[in-house]
């Protein structure tokens, strides 16, 4: 999980904040399912969602910003390669955190529909 984070690059902070507090407030949704509390929970979602792209991307320019340079075509695919490979670390983790997230959450809508805490 380390090197994942560190693959990940600076990006990642923000992301496992993000994740951490849609986490918490969906964890929140399904042991107290308010209807009014999944608009945090969609909204949280959504910013987690857009770190996890915002991660990404900045991983991709930064690959290629770095490869960019590199004279000898073998090594340039080799490190292209394998830059790319670590450019995915934020969407591995991000859509993990949603995946969680979404799970919580219709456990709180199904709460919100039978009208019982669950």
């Amino acid at each position: 999980m380390l090197t994942l984070f560190r693959a990940g690059g600076f990006p990642m902070f923000f992301l496992v904040g993000f994740g951490l507090l849609a986490l918490v407030a969906a964890a929140q949704f399904a042991a107290r399912p308010v209807p009014g509390n999944e608009a945090v929970v969609a909204w949280l979602s959504r910013a987690t969602l857009w770190a996890t792209l915002v991660g990404m991307v900045s991983d991709f320019a930064a690959t290629f910003y770095a490869t960019s340079a590199i004279a000898d075509a073998n090594e340039r695919a080799r490190l292209t390669t394998q830059g790319l490979a670590e450019s995915m670390s934020p969407a591995i983790l991000g859509f993990t955190m949603l995946a969680l997230v979404a799970l919580l959450a219709a456990v709180g809508q199904r709460g919100c529909r039978t009208g019982a805490d669950v």
